[in-house]
């Protein structure tokens, strides 16, 4: 008998502890909002396990406010969006403030929107190869194969709904286990079989996605588009396909997503620009020439591809800007006759500063002598490719160009940029790295 009881007592003390958590999100949260928000924000709060709000004039856990200035203020950087054009922010570093906060973001608080009628079920985007997808809200399983649209997700802080990813830059041991540390999910994410040119139709279906971000160069589009998924492709190279990408991959995923696309397509326009108007006052003659080769050295970025236009921001000019297409293969006669001042190597698919500067064919070239070939930096996504970091790649390019010229500090940039849009503080030890130069 006093066996039963003991085992009961047990039992019963299992279950008040399990219903902890639970009886402590009923506790009050007082919030300061805008009087037409109100409602959206008891929609919210009826998802959330019954938590209980009470509207007060001062002193709240939560501010919600149609103010973004005052919003961002309160937030300390960028709040989050739980409606367009309305945000809310924790003031209190309370637990179900946060949490609260996180939930009104997150595709099961979009969905209680959407019952509510606060947000459509439905958003329209097209693509850039000119398609037009009716996407059900909210979205909550992604697929990105195409590695620069994985960044683009991060960009926007929607890496939570992924379900696999390619993860260009991230191949190497240093940039693995940045990746890790930014998205403890990466091995999980990155051990998917599907690449630009194949694909495993079958993990793609055992992976459901809703929505699948590509390239318009993949070519198994017309497989994956059998599976009745949205498939949206991006193009990205220049700077304006870029920022459309950006916004497009934000609208895709909710209000929050769409804010933080918005500001960082603000703050590419302001670094742009202040590079621009500094570089654009260089005279003709002190121009420096540049160089960008490929995996392969001999391979050369060609004058439509993004790297052109960031060399040309960075107040550059380069030497293969007259070619077409994507990369092009040319001869080494061909480069001595351009004879670049400079040389930039991407930080993927095994390019290296060594392959030019060990070879003893290439010592004709006077950038070989001056040892001004570089390798562009990266974290995880490779600054020179058109992903959100590449604004930090821009400021890369004009200081190494012209040392001294800006006004911005490279580890200031860098640390405020993966903080603001990957939620991620850099280590000493990626900073210096990523500013050596």
């Amino acid at each position: 008998m006093w066996r039963n009881v003991r085992i009961g007592w047990l039992i019963s003390l299992v279950l008040l502890l399990a219903l902890t958590p639970a009886l402590a999100q009923d506790d009050t949260l007082t919030v300061q909002a805008d009087a037409d928000l109100e409602a959206a924000l008891s929609a919210l709060a009826d998802a959330f396990d019954g938590a209980t709000l009470e509207f007060v004039d001062a002193d709240a856990d939560l501010l919600a406010t149609t103010d973004l200035d005052a919003a961002r203020e309160a937030a300390g950087g960028l709040p989050a969006h739980f409606l367009h054009g309305a945000a809310l922010v924790a003031l209190t570093d309370d637990a179900a403030a946060q949490d609260f906060v996180r939930f009104a973001v997150s595709p099961d608080g979009q969905q209680a929107l959407i019952d509510g009628e606060f947000l459509p079920a439905v958003v329209t985007v097209t693509d850039q190869a000119g398609v037009e997808h009716e996407i059900a809200q909210p979205v909550y399983t992604l697929l990105s194969p195409y590695s620069v649209a994985t960044y683009l997700v991060y960009g926007v802080g929607g890496a939570d709904r992924l379900v696999g990813a390619g993860y260009l830059g991230a191949r190497d041991p240093l940039g693995a286990a940045s990746m890790e540390r930014i998205d403890p999910r990466f091995p999980e994410l990155s051990g998917y079989a599907l690449s630009q040119t194949d694909v495993n139709v079958e993990e793609v279906a055992s992976l459901d996605p809703q929505v699948v971000l590509t390239s318009t160069r993949s070519e198994w589009l017309d497989v994956i588009q059998s599976l009745d998924i949205d498939v949206v492709v991006f193009e990205g190279e220049s700077p304006e396909l870029l920022k459309e990408s950006m916004l497009i991959t934000g609208a895709i995923l909710g209000p929050n997503t769409l804010a933080r696309a918005e500001a960082w397509v603000e703050y590419y326009d302001t670094v742009f620009a202040d590079v621009v108007a500094v570089t654009s006052e260089l005279e003709a003659d002190e121009l420096v020439s540049v160089l960008f080769t490929g995996t392969n050295a001999l391979r050369v970025a060609s004058g439509q591809m993004y790297q052109t236009d960031m060399i040309e921001a960075a107040g550059g000019v380069s030497v293969s800007a007259e070619l077409g297409g994507f990369w092009n293969d040319v001869n080494l006669e061909q480069i001595l006759l351009w004879q670049p001042d400079v040389i930039f190597v991407p930080p993927y698919g095994g390019a290296s500063v060594e392959a030019i500067t060990d070879s003893s064919e290439w010592q004709i070239l006077d950038a070989v002598q001056e040892d001004r070939v570089y390798l562009l930096p990266k974290l995880v996504a490779p600054w020179d490719t058109p992903v959100p970091d590449s604004v930090l790649g821009i400021i890369w390019m004009a200081n190494i160009l012209y040392p001294g010229l800006l006004d911005y500090d490279c580890e200031a940039e860098v640390t405020s940029f993966y903080q603001t849009f990957y939620d991620y503080e850099v280590t000493a030890e990626e900073l210096s790295r990523l500013c050596a130069s």
